[in-house]
């Protein structure tokens, strides 16, 4: 029996409320770091039919709850030391992953790990197929979702040819298709553009209006859901909750909270970098034009422009109009027409192994860059390569200094892989900080980072153009982001590269 609309489910079978998700002093750790526990006696509780926002530092434990609360942790990964996590009033361990995902489905913060198949209408087929949907109702249906979320033209494009922000849509596609009774949400709009982060909460407060669909998200933007939140819930480390009950009318009232966490409060500016003269240019597009597949579509068409030392520059525009394969061109990892420059030389002439000396670059997903299995080995190795001049105690004392600078200290001995996705992004962002190149390139720097980590990256990035000449190139969604903290701004629009 589904819900009503007062926030509490009827079960005819006990005769009482239950609430859809309770965790009760939830204490979890991964194996591999038994003197560390992510979760330390983290509840939660989530009324049924409600849109909840939950907000918190980066690496304070809200993707692993997440995880816990969906049943991946720790059937898959860690253990969990102590407590207990309810779906609409039952155990939770004691349910099958088919009979979990009828109560509730997670978005990953990763959308690379979300998919089976290599097209979107394959991935929305075999989900369908998962809770024994009606074969000849199928095609129907993945257009109708197809259409509710303006996703038509991805259907058939293969995933490796989508964006970060296109992966994400296509993945909220698919949960939406599970019709399950709660939706959880980690970091959904982490690659997708305003306008778009806009329209999915749109459908998804009509998701909630028409099912009475329980919405969890996680999230370190609160301005999109203001107009569509019942609650926002703010954490702290190891789970903690600092406080709950806090409502769109209410929010005002705990600035200072916020402030004193390091996460976003809805308005707050970023404060105005002084601008910078250019030192020389860098980058040279003449009359170019590129697509992301030898016979996809053209995404810049006769674009000329320049990139400059010294100088910041940021790259904006909507999801999938092209920000990333011009960073894949620049690396010659994508075909283009027309002529590029790097200090000069023509792109087509320089080797790869030249090329990579000249630019570094911080990927949209950053697991995929990593090296060693350690995150203190991971910046360790970067200075051996780096810094050959360094002694090993040198090498050292300068890898504690950043991985510090960043808050990464005190997971020195993790795997990379086992950090959040803003640690990870942080860790990204420092390694290739440890580098001699020139010109570097960062494809949403800030992506996954609360308010504290984000001004940290950018003004160690102001510091590194304004002091040593670098060509700092970035992509973002965040437009105040790039009005504070760049030198110069492009916007992809209309397959042209448009200057703001």
């Amino acid at each position: 029996m589904r819900w009503d609309k007062n926030h509490w489910i009827w079960m005819k079978n006990r005769g009482k409320t239950v609430e859809f998700l309770s965790a009760e002093h939830v204490t979890f750790r991964y194996f591999e770091l038994a003197k560390h526990n992510i979760l330390e006696d983290a509840s939660l509780v989530i009324h049924p039919g409600t849109i909840t926002v939950i907000i918190g530092s980066s690496g304070c434990g809200k993707s692993t709850m997440a995880a816990v609360c969906a049943g991946l942790y720790p059937e898959n990964a860690g253990e969990l030391l102590s407590g207990t996590v309810r779906l609409c009033g039952q155990d939770a361990a004691l349910l099958s992953p088919a009979q979990r995902s009828r109560f509730l489905t997670l978005m990953f913060q990763n959308p690379d790990l979300q998919f089976c198949m290599d097209t979107l209408r394959k991935e929305l087929r075999f989900c369908l197929e998962n809770i024994s949907f009606l074969a000849e109702q199928m095609d129907s249906r993945i257009e109708s979702f197809a259409k509710d979320l303006s996703i038509g033209p991805l259907l058939d494009r293969r995933f490796a040819s989508l964006s970060g922000g296109e992966k994400q849509k296509a993945a909220l596609c698919c949960l939406l298709a599970l019709d399950s009774q709660g939706i959880l949400l980690d970091e959904p709009f982490a690659n997708i553009d305003p306008d778009s982060s806009s329209e999915i909460v749109r459908m998804l407060k009509a998701q909630n209006a028409a099912h009475n669909t329980t919405i969890i998200a996680i999230d370190h933007q609160l301005d999109h859901w203001l107009e569509a939140a019942d609650e926002f819930i703010l954490v702290g480390k190891g789970g903690q909750i600092l406080k709950r009950g806090i409502t769109p009318d209410t929010l005002a009232q705990y600035e200072d909270l916020f402030l004193s966490q390091g996460v976003f409060f809805p308005g707050r500016q970023y404060p105005s970098a002084e601008k910078t003269p250019p030192k020389g240019t860098a980058v040279v597009l003449n009359r170019v034009s590129i697509r992301s597949e030898k016979k996809g579509p053209a995404l810049l068409t006769n674009c000329s422009l320049s990139f400059e030392y010294g100088q910041i520059t940021a790259l904006t525009g909507s999801s999938g109009a092209g920000k990333t394969t011009l960073f894949h061109t620049l690396l010659k990892q994508r075909p283009y027409d027309g002529t590029i420059l790097i200090n000069g030389k023509d792109l087509r002439k320089i080797r790869e192994k030249d090329l990579f000396q000249m630019i570094g670059i911080v990927f949209q997903n950053p697991s995929q860059q990593f090296t060693t299995t350690n995150v203190l080995d991971e910046v360790m190795e970067n200075l051996t390569i780096w810094c050959p001049g360094l002694n090993a105690d040198q090498k050292q004392m300068r890898a504690k200094e950043l991985l510090s600078q960043y808050g990464l200290w005190e997971y020195r001995r993790y795997s990379p892989y086992m950090l959040s996705q803003g640690q990870q992004r942080r860790l990204a962002v420092l390694s290739v900080l440890c580098g001699e190149q020139k010109i570097l390139l960062l494809d949403e720097p800030t992506y996954g980072q609360d308010d504290r980590s984000t001004r940290t990256i950018m003004e160690q990035l102001r510091q590194k153009a304004r002091d040593q000449g670098l060509c700092i190139i970035f992509s973002t969604h965040d437009l105040n982001l790039a009005a504070a903290c760049a030198d110069v701004t492009y916007t992809i629009q209309e397959k042209e590269l448009k200057p703001c």
